[in-house]
């Protein structure tokens, strides 16, 4: 046995073989038919492996995904949990829910949570006015509303007003006298003859005095406290009525008569 070399490939092959076994190999390998030859190169390059096509398609499956999760991933999102997202919740709040206030006192509401601007109104502002930075002024008795709206969030806060708190003031030191006693005097009872005539005073003050007599039978009053007897008839009794300054002051008169 003697080795021959191929004038096409270069390899060196046994002479028991009619053809080359290595070309024969190549031809087979490239038309995809099962390899027969059982040649054993003994020398020159090697075939290069083929890439094989599978690994090309996963290649190409791999980047078109991620293409697609790209741009479509908030859908796809949405299909595997049915449309539902998790959406922060937005709302707007005031300082206070309630309010209670007096005629004349104010109180300012600030509002949080909304992302435009605020603004203010009120539901009745014959009871509480609001104004553009969210102070609150009673102005009358009852109850009002006062919203603040931010875009499309609202928040509100009911408010009630009652009247101006009254304080005690002391009573001034008034005394009612006639003319004919000392300033400082308070006069309790007196009588007084058809005719005759008594000025009526109050001191303590320099206020208008509103006076009324209760009986005209017995005595009359005029505007400015001269009282005037009319009966003779000393069981009549009547009542001087003295008003001033928010106190009332009373006096009995009687007839001068008698029985």
């Amino acid at each position: 046995m003697r080795l021959l070399k191929c004038p096409k490939c270069g390899e060196m092959f046994s002479d028991t073989y009619k053809t080359c076994p290595f070309c024969q190999e190549d031809e087979e390998l490239h038309s995809g038919k099962p390899v027969k030859t059982g040649g054993r190169r003994v020398g020159g390059a090697k075939a290069r492996p083929k890439v094989g096509g599978g690994v090309v398609v996963a290649c190409l499956v791999l980047v078109l995904g991620l293409v697609a999760c790209t741009i479509f991933g908030s859908q796809f999102t949405e299909l595997f949990t049915g449309g539902k997202t998790d959406t922060p919740v937005r709302a707007l709040t005031l300082s206070q829910r309630n309010a209670d206030l007096t005629v004349g006192s104010t109180v300012k509401l600030t509002a949080s949570g909304g992302e435009s601007i605020v603004s203010f109104s009120s539901s009745n502002e014959a009871v509480a006015t609001v104004s553009a930075d969210g102070t609150v002024k009673a102005v009358g008795e009852g109850s009002a509303v006062v919203t603040a709206k931010a875009g499309d969030l609202t928040a509100s806060c009911s408010v009630a007003v009652k009247g101006t708190e009254q304080t005690d003031v002391p009573a001034k030191g008034l005394t009612l006298r006639s003319i004919f006693q000392d300033e400082g005097t308070s006069l309790d009872d007196f009588s007084i003859t058809p005719g005759e005539e008594v000025q009526m005073v109050v001191d303590g003050t320099d206020s208008a005095v509103t006076w009324k007599i209760g009986d005209t039978s017995v005595a009359t009053i005029s505007a400015d406290g001269i009282v005037t007897g009319v009966s003779n008839d000393a069981s009549k009794v009547t009542t001087i009525t003295a008003t001033v300054d928010g106190q009332t002051l009373t006096c009995n008169v009687r007839g001068g008569g008698t029985n």
